[in-house]
C-alpha cells in the first residue's frame, strides 16, 4: 500500500513540476489605442490601468484592420507581471475578438 501511494507521488511530481516551472505570469490591462502599424505590428496605447499608466509601446500582431482599432478602448494581457516602461512588452491576448 505504501509502496503504490509513493509510485502514484513519483508520477503525480514528474507532470506537475515542469509545468508549474514553465508558468509565465501576464499583466492584464486596458488602455485606448492610440496608434497601430500594421507592416510592424507595433502599437501605442494611452494605458489606463494605474499598475502601467500612461503613453506605452507594444507589439502585437502584424495585418490587423488598423481602422478597427484606433482611438478604440481595449482590454489585453502581456507577457509580464509587471510593466517596465524602458521595455517593449508583447501583448499575448487577440486584440480583435
Amino acid at each position: 500500500m505504501r509502496g503504490s501511494f509513493i509510485a502514484i507521488l513519483i508520477v503525480l511530481s514528474i507532470i506537475v513540476v515542469p509545468v508549474i516551472g514553465n508558468s509565465v505570469d501576464e499583466l492584464f490591462l486596458a488602455g485606448k489605442v492610440i496608434q497601430y502599424e500594421p507592416d510592424t505590428g507595433k502599437i501605442k496605447i494611452e494605458v489606463l490601468s494605474s499598475s502601467c499608466a500612461g503613453l506605452r509601446e507594444f507589439l502585437t500582431e502584424k495585418g490587423l484592420p488598423k481602422d478597427l482599432l484606433i482611438n478604440k478602448v481595449i482590454y489585453f494581457g502581456i507577457d509580464s507581471s509587471d510593466c517596465n516602461k524602458h521595455k517593449i512588452h508583447r501583448i499575448t491576448t487577440p486584440l480583435l475578438r
